[in-house]
């Protein structure tokens, strides 16, 4: 039987930002980075700062329970969660979702785990839908999960000042199969593999055995950049295009025309990036909101744009929402809601 005419929703979302926060000028002191370039060029005023309970999988539970609480969905109806928060979580091979589960008591509910670093957010909403529109049985699926990479990240190497903005947090969202409202439109997703082999965390995979004893003192127990001159030289030529050219996809499959978007919720970007992008498209500034007083949360980003937009009324019934992110390896991706009563 298919299921193809029907219609997938966001009833709503949950997310868990810890309440500490760290200055451009305490990063200056810890980077050696300037403050005025944190600010202005790198693209943090200030960003979030994870705290001794802030883990994967916990976080996630916290930002499921505010989803739940926000959309009035009692835990037995959810059908399926997946988990798309990152891989570096409290235990390895350990399914996050089943933990979920039985922490929220979703009792008929199953789950498993994806991850797509700052792209799972997008990935986990195309996936939900697609299995809801092909499968009977799936009609309610929660998408959560937390972001801690930034604990991998060695803020004081100033290879990775691009990931100085990275830092934690979780979001949750509900999504049901003909819900009336927030309908979700199309999605497009690619990829640049050439980045594939350029951001490696070290010692915690299996390929790299995780010995953090043997990384006390010298680092190792971070992400690194074994070809850094190259993956520059990558990423300043094919970065930005990949974000037009997955945004440009999503609106046409959509149907949606650049000048009928109403909001862009675009994660975290250098400053400048994030300004061209949203010119290229032939969108004003005023059209998104840029999160410099969050830092950078990975997938939670498009959530907590989307957040902002909604609190600023930058978004209302009938508006077209777009979200577009990018996650390291290198994915690209976006796609479209159409907001309110539909």
């Amino acid at each position: 039987m298919s299921y193809m005419g029907s219609k997938c929703g966001m009833v709503g979302y949950g997310m868990y930002i810890p309440e500490g926060r760290i200055s451009a000028r305490e990063l200056e002191a810890i980077s050696g980075i300037p403050e005025n370039t944190i600010i202005e060029k790198i693209g943090i005023k200030n960003k979030v700062a994870g705290g001794k309970e802030d883990h994967c999988v916990s976080m996630a539970i916290k930002s499921a329970q505010d989803c739940l609480k926000n959309t009035q969905i009692k835990p037995e109806e959810i059908d399926l969660i997946i988990f798309n928060g990152e891989e570096y979580k409290e235990y390895i091979c350990w399914t996050a979702a089943i933990k979920i589960k039985k922490e929220l008591n979703a009792i008929n509910a199953w789950g498993f785990d994806i991850s797509y670093r700052c792209s799972s957010t997008i990935l986990g909403i195309k996936i939900a839908k697609d299995m809801m529109m092909a499968n009977e049985t799936i009609n309610t699926v929660l998408i959560t999960g937390g972001n801690t990479i930034a604990y991998l990240v060695d803020n004081a190497d100033r290879k990775s000042s691009f990931m100085l903005p990275l830092t934690v947090g979780a979001c949750s969202i509900i999504l049901k199969k003909n819900y009336p409202r927030n309908h979700i439109l199309e999605t497009c997703i690619i990829n640049e593999s050439i980045f594939a082999d350029d951001v490696l965390p070290r010692y915690n995979g299996s390929y790299d055995p995780r010995y953090p004893e043997l990384a006390e003192g010298n680092g190792s127990w971070k992400i690194e950049l074994p070809h850094y001159e190259t993956f520059k030289k990558n990423l300043r030529e094919r970065s930005v295009e990949a974000f037009l050219k997955a945004a440009r996809n999503a609106m046409h499959m959509s149907r949606v025309k650049a000048e009928d978007v109403d909001y862009v919720s675009m994660v975290h970007v250098k400053r400048d990036s994030h300004e061209y992008i949203l010119k290229a498209l032939g969108f004003g500034l005023d059209r998104s909101n840029y999160l410099e007083d969050y830092g950078h949360i990975g997938h939670v980003d498009n959530i907590l744009s989307l957040e902002l937009g909604l609190q600023n009324n930058q978004i209302i019934d009938g508006s077209n929402v777009l979200m577009i992110t990018g996650g390291l390896g290198y994915s690209f991706a976006a796609t479209l809601i159409k907001w309110g009563k539909c």
